[in-house]
């Protein structure tokens, strides 16, 4: 909060200048701090001793010591962890409340890995538990290890290498799967193996509802051995390596269904990894373990196949991750032999090669070497082709290519790529692909599609998306950078002659007000123990200020005024208090009460002063018309937020979500800066309470801005009350409350039907909160018979009675 003020950032070479920035930066620190907490202009005894209240110049430079080592800066922070169960409750209800409008996906497989966190759908993995740790990687390419290439037939190591572990404790969830998919699907499962340790019979169950608390609508589809492959064999090496895919059968999803997986009875520990989503073969066909490899990198890639009789090979790029693709050798495999070599008689060819490069050049494709300096480079950026000529047919089985092999180059490397052979140049076919790797297009699932026959839905999906949202901010823990300022030892901080940092005076102590039973600590105190030291100050029982000025401030929001009406400022520049005893007793029993500030707004809403009428009275009005000795309640407008959410809240159309980014009151046009024009156009997106509107800075929102709402340029103590046509026009003929009286004229139809007296009523007691006297009643239907019903809903919002506390 110390750095949400202004910050010059505009350098310069005038050192003067620059000591004065700083200086200008550490009075608004100062200044914001004084008026907020202690109702005292602090930043008037900058260049001299205050000219009204006891505060010198040297409690003023005390106490910019205190701030000296605050800077305005990023920072790394860790959010608070919170326990997310009741937001996962709401996401599993919404996706339960969606299911008839998810459409069956037309996508053959879904891969779900062990941490890819949850998307804005809720797809994909939450871990239930604090994760005890990730495996290390075990490089290799033997069976389970992190580069094991797999074969044509058996899927590579594409778990990246590491898998995520917890402590096992027998039937407790540590993770779930959330694939938010509609329809019958075969589930693969794959986990941490290689230790005794593992748990010898961990369990995976489907939740229907994805709610782990309601356990009568799950299933167990699988015990399996963590310890062991996923087909059981092998020993236990006591190293990490990955299981292999295991299946379970196929079973039927629904899109709030969860696969979840539960201690066993056996072993310390427990493993997750990716898990994967197949839509089953046609009937008939068996089922058929999905081929993948690792994803592509730039030291070694290997890609297998059914052997297939192949005299021509080509290697096709379609991307890279930068500039023209590179290859160092491209090997052909049959069984254990390189069949590319150009020793063998095997004949180069590409779609262009990079000139004026001796070391980039197409005999490197197939010359043994590795490395960038023996390597071929495509002459197109992104793209290229080389093909192999055997100098006889042969069964081919494996490609292996790389970028550089030696490692000390990561660019050029082809990302997505296909690989076709035959016997004929012209009839080539497809035998491997980038698309078959992780991280490949074939596993990019596109988001779920909706059919929506109702509004609801869409509000359904949009509470979901925003429950997501909240989930992962609950449970994130994890850095993220915000503007909050860096804290850093200052050096010794002086009293400043007429407050010119040229011209230092004595060295001065961190401190507060002397006259305020004041603090001070040695001139070497750590950073820390200064801003410590003065919050302690302010809100000791001791410091008569602090109090007064929260409970005035409250005092002034329920009855539109202070009892002292400058919030800001208890000094003796301010204004005297209308109820001195009063002020000092709410003061005491705020911090009687342990500061409790709920208790203060329950002593004055329950109030007789609060619970009057403000029926005005003629003798009462000549001896105080401003009401400050509350003879009655004061009237007063609402204000513009409370206007606005109050228009809204009566159309029906009020979005009540809490957090997440705000909403523009302006139609917003990019140039070379911002340009901020009214609305035409109201949706849902608007619908938002006003107080996550974004504030422009000396920008007034078009309609509601006209109603003394700040406009965000400058700190204000209280707001304005004025009264001015622009107020009624805006009220009456902007698009907004057109658009809004529309609404409530539909909402009355909807829910009273024909009957105009019905619709009258129900008008008044959503706006007025009673029913219609008599009178209005006549007067209600005459209107509306003689302008509609429409007519009728703007003349509530333009009432008296709706915008003003009576």
């Amino acid at each position: 909060f110390l750095v949400a003020g202004p910050h010059d950032i505009v350098g310069s070479p005038d050192v003067n200048l620059t000591l004065m920035q700083r200086q200008d930066e550490l009075a608004d620190l100062i200044n914001v701090t004084g008026t907020t907490f202690l109702g005292l202009t602090l930043g008037c005894a900058r260049c001299h001793n205050h000219k009204f209240d006891p505060v010198s110049q040297r409690d003023y430079y005390a106490i910019q010591a205190t701030f000296a080592g605050i800077q305005h800066a990023e920072r790394v922070i860790s959010t608070e962890k919170k326990d997310p169960a009741p937001v996962d409750k709401e996401i599993s209800r919404l996706k339960e409340s969606l299911g008839t409008s998810v459409q069956s996906s037309s996508e053959k497989i879904l891969l779900v890995d062990d941490a890819t966190g949850l998307d804005d759908f809720g797809r994909g993995t939450t871990h239930l538990v604090k994760a005890a740790g990730k495996s290390p990687r075990n490089a290799g390419v033997a069976r389970g290890e992190a580069n094991d290439p797999g074969s044509a037939r058996r899927c590579g190591n594409i778990s990246g290498g590491h898998y995520t572990w917890w402590k096992n404790q027998p039937g407790k969830d540590v993770a779930a799967w959330q694939p938010m998919l509609k329809g019958s699907y075969r589930i693969w499962l794959s986990w941490g193996s290689g230790f005794n340790t593992h748990s010898s019979d961990a369990r995976y169950v489907i939740d229907r509802d994805g709610n782990p608390e309601t356990r009568d609508d799950q299933k167990l589809i699988a015990t399996v051995d963590q310890r062991k492959f996923s087909d059981g064999s092998g020993k236990i090496p006591g190293q990490p390596l990955w299981s292999g895919l295991f299946d379970t059968g196929v079973h039927q999803l629904e899109p709030a269904s969860a696969l979840f997986l539960r201690g066993g009875a056996g072993g310390t520990a427990i493993t997750a990894d990716l898990v994967i989503f197949q839509m089953p073969a046609e009937t008939g066909a068996g089922p058929r373990e999905p081929v993948f490899h690792p994803p592509v990198n730039s030291r070694h890639n290997i890609d297998t196949f059914e052997p297939t009789e192949a005299r021509f090979i080509r290697f096709t790029i379609e991307s890279t991750n930068s500039s023209q693709p590179c290859i160092d050798e491209l090997e052909v495999f049959s069984g254990a032999r390189n069949l590319a070599l150009g020793s063998l008689g095997t004949r180069s060819t590409c779609s262009s090669s990079l000139p004026g490069y001796a070391i980039h050049k197409l005999e490197h494709i197939n010359d043994g070497n590795y490395g960038n300096s023996h390597s071929w480079i495509s002459n197109e950026t992104g793209k290229g082709w080389v093909q192999l000529e055997l100098a006889s047919p042969a069964m081919v089985d494996r490609i292996e290519w790389a970028r550089d092999r030696e490692g000390r180059f990561g660019d050029r490397v082809a990302t997505n790529y296909r690989i076709e052979v035959g016997l004929e140049e012209s009839k080539l076919q497809l035998v491997a692909s980038s698309r078959g790797r992780a991280g490949g297009a074939l596993l990019k699932t596109p988001p779920p599609r909706f059919s929506f026959h109702k509004e609801a839905g869409k509000k359904d999906l949009a509470a979901l998306k925003q429950a997501v949202a909240r989930r992962k901010q609950l449970a994130a823990g994890k850095p993220v950078k915000a503007y909050v300022g860096t804290f850093a030892q200052p050096g010794p901080t002086y009293r400043l002659y007429r407050g010119d940092p040229l011209q230092k005076r004595e060295e001065v102590q961190p401190g507060a007000v002397e006259v305020l039973n004041g603090f001070q600590l040695r001139k070497n105190a750590p950073e820390q123990q200064r801003r410590l030291a003065f919050a302690n100050w302010l809100s000791a029982k001791q410091n008569p200020l602090t109090a007064r000025v929260i409970v005035n401030r409250i005092w002034m929001h329920h009855f539109g005024n202070g009892i002292v009406s400058t919030p800001n400022d208890l000094g003796q520049n301010g204004a005297r208090p209308s109820h001195p005893l009063l002020l000092d007793w709410l003061a005491t029993e705020l911090m009687d009460n342990n500061w409790s500030l709920k208790h203060i707004h329950r002593l004055l809403l329950l109030s007789s002063t609060f619970q009057q009428k403000s029926t005005p009275r003629g003798k009462a009005l000549a001896a105080d018309s401003s009401t400050e000795q509350l003879w009655r309640f004061p009237p007063r407008r609402l204000e513009a937020e409370a206007i606005r959410d109050s228009i809204l809240q009566v159309s029906g159309v009020l979005d009540l979500a809490m957090g997440g980014p705000g909403f523009s009151g302006f139609a917003v046009i990019e140039e070379n800066v911002r340009h901020f024009f009214p609305k035409k156009k109201y949706g849902p997106k608007d619908y938002r309470r006003m107080v996550y509107m974004t504030k422009v800075r000396q920008e007034q929102e078009s309609v509601f801005g006209a109603f003394d709402c700040p406009d965000a340029s400058q700190v204000i103590s209280k707001r304005s009350r004025s009264t001015t046509p622009i107020q009624a026009l805006n009220l009456f003929n902007s698009t907004f409350i057109l658009q809004q009286a529309g609404l409530l004229e539909k909402r009355l139809v909807r829910e009273a039907g024909d009957d105009t007296a019905a619709r009258i009523r129900l008008a008044f007691a959503l706006c007025y909160g009673r029913n219609p006297d008599p009178a209005e009643a006549v007067e209600s239907g005459a209107l509306i018979r003689k302008h509609g019903l429409g007519v009728f809903c703007r003349a509530l919002f333009n009432s008296n009675e709706f915008v003003f506390i009576p």
